[in-house]
């Protein structure tokens, strides 16, 4: 694990977390040993391809998992220092919206499109904070302002297919927010939006993080939306976490081949007339895991070693982890 104790600071500590599904074909170990902390007023970013379990890693925070197929089966998720696995299904309620919050990358899919967009955020306004109807209507009128919709009164009597994806997206921000919610958790939240709305997003959400104080952990497979956000990374591949550390030293000194590669593959200016770097394969499919590290088919660096045994975490320093055979004494052995 990589940590031992949650520092005052941790609004959550992920602990050696492991969630498996449970299929006709075999379990499958979707999230498999995961650790990391989210600090108070961070940016935490949770970066890799798909299939790495990044959404999965976000949903078990939630405690959203579908069961069946689903389960975690190890670890703990503690949020405020109380464990949300021992929560009851009532008690989960009452955290998701008011303390933790999620948004998704295509609002279209979370929006309910034979409802208004102010009758959607009063609705989320009076289940979390016991607000009457009128109060509530306010509220969403406030939280409209707040992420910057243009004539909020208008919006609040259109239905989810009359505004942009943009705007859309900004419901989804006002609705997560209604709870004033501790910590927020974007998955992909840019994704289906063009590049200017993209930016207008990311923004919208680190000046409402100043002003509420909230933590944000923000799942991504773009590292330049990780450079615009982060505080802190953290890089998944294969359900498992192979790196983690502050923003500067993952971008400008990364310890894991695949943390290089997937810096390596961001386009640059540089780039613009050569040929983009790409990681040769694929993330290996997590019903046939190889037995030692799971980069290793697609790694430059790798030896007999690493196709034989997996490497574990290896502290290189209280900020910074990595797993990998390259930081341990047997590699020169």
């Amino acid at each position: 694990m990589v940590t031992t104790s949650v520092k005052t600071d941790t609004v959550v500590s992920v602990k050696d977390l492991k969630t498996y599904f449970y299929t006709e074909d075999g379990v499958v170990p979707v999230i498999d040993g995961v650790s990391f902390d989210v600090r108070k007023g961070e940016t935490l970013a949770i970066v890799g391809e798909s299939g790495s379990g990044k959404s999965v890693t976000s949903l078990s925070i939630m405690r959203l998992i579908p069961t069946p197929p689903g389960k975690i089966v190890n670890g703990d998720i503690l949020f405020q220092n109380e464990s949300l696995l021992e929560k009851s299904d009532k008690e989960m309620r009452q955290i998701r919206g008011n303390k933790i919050s999620m948004i998704f990358q295509e609002p279209m899919t979370s929006l309910n499109p034979v409802y208004k967009v102010g009758d959607q955020i009063s609705e989320s306004i009076m289940l979390h904070q016991k607000a009457s109807k009128k109060e509530a209507t306010a509220e969403a009128l406030n939280l409209l302002n707040l992420v910057g919709i243009p004539e909020p009164e208008r919006r609040l009597n259109q239905y989810p297919h009359e505004l942009s994806g943009g705007m859309r997206q900004r419901v989804m921000i006002a609705m997560a927010l209604a709870g004033r919610p501790d910590l927020l958790i974007a998955d992909e939240p840019t994704t289906a939006l063009d590049v200017t709305i993209q930016n207008q997003i990311l923004q919208l959400m680190k000046d409402l993080k100043a002003k509420r104080d909230m933590s944000i952990v923000l799942i991504t497979h773009d590292l330049g939306v990780v450079a615009e956000m982060a505080d802190r990374v953290v890089v998944m591949y294969g359900g498992q976490v192979v790196e983690q550390g502050d923003i500067f030293t993952i971008f400008e000194a990364p310890k894991h081949p695949y943390t290089e590669g997937l810096l390596r593959s961001m386009p640059t200016a540089a780039k613009k007339n050569g040929k983009l770097y790409a990681i040769e394969g694929t993330v290996p499919n997590p019903l046939h895991f190889p037995v030692g590290c799971r980069f290793a088919e697609r790694c430059e660096y790798a030896k007999d070693l690493c196709r034989q045994e997996m490497p574990q975490i290896q502290n290189l320093s209280e900020d910074e982890v990595v797993r990998c055979w390259k930081y341990t004494d047997r590699w020169e052995a």
